[in-house]
């Protein structure tokens, strides 16, 4: 709450979510929705988020394992490269 004005809040709580306890949405003064509506986007809003999360994670883990296979391949690579210049 801001001091001396008073703001409409909608909390949503998820039991659920791996990312979020607790998401605080501060309602415009404008707004006409019905508060099913505002509930209803709100909920849209944290699973979008929560869905942007799980894109960043998966895209890092992808990064992580092609920079593996690179530097796999590169050691490889080498030891074959050492092992040919043994043998000759």
């Amino acid at each position: 709450m801001i001091r001396g004005t008073q703001k409409r809040m909608i909390v949503v709580k998820t039991a659920d979510s791996s990312c979020f306890e607790e998401a605080y949405f501060l309602i415009r003064r404008d707004c006409s929705a019905g508060g099913g509506d505002m509930v209803d986007e709100a909920n849209r809003i944290v699973e979008q988020l929560e869905g942007g999360v799980a894109d960043k994670r998966s895209r890092k883990i992808r990064v992580l394992r092609e920079v593996a296979l690179f530097v796999c391949g590169c050691g490889i690579g080498a030891a074959l490269t050492a092992i040919l210049m043994l043998l000759i």
